[in-house]
């Protein structure tokens, strides 16, 4: 056996090898290991970009145990790596009488003045681009997930 402090020997390379031939027996690395990997890293890199919500506690876990109902909010905040946004909802004063008049507001602020913002609705889609203040509108929204 070396000293911690000399060079490798052909003894220790024997020697390791033998421990990398049992390891690789008894315990193999999975074949699909670098692709999971790289998918984990890019997940990691994804999420840094798409907004979480900030409050918590507006979050609720339904199940048979779970008695509480949910407390509607009219304002949320999301947050990324880039950019923040907020987003308060009210009843829209635009009457639809195809949609039985209950439409949707929605007033919002994002930190990148110019930025396009999109809501997704059951409806479709509809855009609207932030002043030079970051503040945008979309009026005449389903009631429903956006």
């Amino acid at each position: 056996m070396t000293s911690h402090t000399d060079a490798i020997d052909a003894r220790d390379l024997t020697n390791l090898g033998h421990v990398h031939d049992l390891y690789a027996h008894a315990d193999p690395v999975p074949s699909d290991l670098a692709e999971r990997v790289k998918f984990a890293i890019t997940v990691h890199a994804l999420h840094a970009e798409v907004a979480e919500l900030m409050d918590s506690a507006l979050l609720t876990t339904r199940g048979v145990e779970a008695q509480v109902e949910p407390t509607p909010t009219e304002s949320v905040t999301f947050t990324a790596a880039s950019v923040s946004l907020m987003v308060t909802a009210s009843p829209s004063e635009t009457l639809d009488t195809y949609a039985g008049g209950d439409r949707v507001r929605v007033d919002g602020w994002v930190t990148t003045p110019g930025a396009q913002v999109e809501a997704v609705t059951n409806e479709g889609s509809r855009t609207a681009i932030s002043d030079a203040n970051g503040r945008f509108v979309l009026d005449d929204l389903p009631h429903g997930p956006v």
